[in-house]
C-alpha cells in the first residue's frame, strides 16, 4: 500500500492542477507581465518580467483544454518559449534594445493565437 500512496498522490496533484488552472487569470497576468517587460527601462527589470513571463506559459502548457483546441495551444505555448529565449538571450547579453526587439515577436505570436483561438465569423465563412 505504501507504493502506491506516491503514486495517487501525484495523480491527485495532477487532477487538482488541471482542474483548478485557469486560463483566462493566466493570460490576463501574461498580459501584466508582459507590459511591464516592454516597459523596462533597464535589463533587471526586464528580465524578472520575462521570468515571471516564462513560468505562466509553462503552467499553461499542462492545462487541461478541450481536446479540439490542445494542438493549437500546445503548438502557440511552445512557439511562445522559443521566443521569450530569444528574449533572454538578448537580456543574458545586456542588449536591453535587442530584448525589446525581440519581444515584437512575442506580441506577433499573442496576436497569431489569438486569432487562431477565436476565430472571427468571416474567417469560418469565407477561410
Amino acid at each position: 500500500m505504501r507504493k502506491f500512496l506516491p503514486v495517487l498522490a501525484i495523480l491527485f496533484s495532477a487532477t487538482t492542477f488541471a482542474a483548478d488552472f485557469d486560463l483566462k487569470a493566466t493570460m490576463k497576468q501574461m498580459k501584466v507581465e508582459f507590459k511591464q517587460a516592454a516597459e523596462a527601462t533597464e535589463v533587471a527589470g526586464m528580465q524578472s518580467a520575462i521570468d515571471n513571463l516564462s513560468e505562466l506559459v509553462e503552467q499553461s502548457k499542462r492545462g487541461d483544454y478541450p481536446p479540439e483546441k490542445f494542438d493549437i495551444y500546445f503548438e502557440g505555448f511552445t512557439k511562445l518559449s522559443k521566443a521569450l529565449d530569444m528574449v533572454d538571450a538578448k537580456l543574458e547579453q545586456g542588449d536591453l534594445e535587442g530584448a525589446k526587439s525581440e519581444l515584437r515577436n512575442v506580441d506577433a505570436l499573442r496576436e497569431e493565437y489569438h486569432d487562431k483561438r477565436n476565430p472571427s465569423i468571416w474567417s469560418k465563412l469565407f477561410g
